[in-house]
């Protein structure tokens, strides 16, 4: 048996109402966490209820202070695409280029901080509460969190599709 073996990211963009504002960002995609109930079961045993997620927050470090930083912090709902492409060596060892996409709707909860030091970029630091959240990788959806929907699809199954059936 063998994994491909994912390599480094070597580019990536990042959209704001489908207009690019940023390239080459560090990006941090948000950690999906569902909300736990503990049940006494031998002890405690924390269970995970799919259909209620605790908030989803993303960040990107935007290098420079421009018309991309004043995008990404006005405080709207707004979509966000990220798109990145990253290697990836199969069993044969040939190595080939993935893109990768991240769809996010969401607002800045802050103007952030911007570091500023002579003979060094600005940056700045800015984090996204996020209601949607949808992840491809080279082409293939990952999962699908939307929280107006109420949807949480994971590897094509919806795990919230049963609850919202019943209501």
């Amino acid at each position: 048996m063998f994994v491909n073996i994912c390599g480094p990211v070597v580019a990536d963009t990042a959209y704001c109402d489908g207009k690019l504002v940023a390239r080459d960002v560090s990006l941090s995609l948000p950690e999906v966490t569902p909300v736990t109930v503990d049940i006494s079961m031998m002890g405690t045993y924390s269970m995970p209820i799919w259909q209620l997620i605790e908030n989803m927050e993303a960040s990107i470090t935007k290098i420079g202070v421009d018309e991309g930083l004043r995008t990404l912090i006005k405080p709207d709902m707004k979509p966000l695409e990220f798109r990145w492409v990253q290697t990836i060596t199969d069993a044969n060892g040939i190595t080939k280029d993935v893109g990768c996409k991240a769809f996010l709707k969401g607002a800045p909860n802050k103007i952030p901080s911007i570091g500023i030091e002579v003979g060094s970029a600005s940056e700045a630091e800015v984090t996204i509460s996020l209601m949607r959240y949808n992840l491809f990788v080279a082409g293939e959806e990952m999962f699908l969190i939307d929280r107006l929907a109420g949807i949480v699809r994971i590897d094509g199954k919806d795990y919230a599709g049963d609850l919202n059936s019943m209501l």
